[in-house]
């Protein structure tokens, strides 16, 4: 790869080959050569020799964007594997944890209330809740409780009228009476 402009071979004039195009050779297995082959058959086009120069120059211009460069897609591999780790043993702690317990763990949650201005915590808090983000969190939690408490005979729930502290027999007569 010289600097230099390259000169037409004799048998580049000789094929008929215009000024501003040459010849490259690669040496592929044979059974890429065929697939290539049949791929180029597939999609129409003329010879195998233009469906790989339009696949290379396709190629060429995803790895400008970014999207083909090996050893940085290996990088950001290595880097999203490590957040799925993450993230799964932030799951297992959550799993873990008591019911009633709510862990926030992502400092995007909690910066996505705050503005350039100084508020109190009530009024982040008032955000927050009115966000109605912490809704299917706290409903979990609560459901959760509700039906462990219910397991021990410490609540009931009756259909169409929902959840009530378990009242023992001589009590429940003595409401109902």
């Amino acid at each position: 790869m010289t600097g230099e402009e390259p000169q037409q071979t004799a048998w580049e004039t000789e094929v008929g080959l215009s000024e501003e195009t040459t010849y490259v050779a690669i040496y592929p297995s044979r059974k890429h050569a065929e697939e290539w082959m049949e791929e180029a058959e597939e999609q129409g086009y003329g010879s195998r020799s233009k469906y790989l120069y339009e696949l290379i120059q396709e190629a060429r211009a995803a790895r400008q964007e970014g999207f083909l460069a090996y050893s940085q897609n290996e990088s950001k591999v290595e880097e999203l594997q490590l957040q799925v780790e993450q993230l799964q043993d932030e799951l297992e702690n959550a799993q873990n944890s008591d019911p009633g317990e709510i862990e926030i763990a992502h400092e995007e949650f909690v910066t996505t209330f705050l503005t350039e201005n100084y508020q109190p915590l009530n009024k982040v808090l008032h955000q927050v809740t009115d966000s109605g983000v912490l809704t299917g969190i706290v409903k979990d939690a609560v459901e959760d409780q509700l039906f462990d408490l219910a397991e021990e005979n410490k609540v009931e729930y009756k259909q169409g009228y929902g959840w009530r502290l378990a009242h023992n027999t001589a009590d429940e007569e003595a409401v109902e009476a």
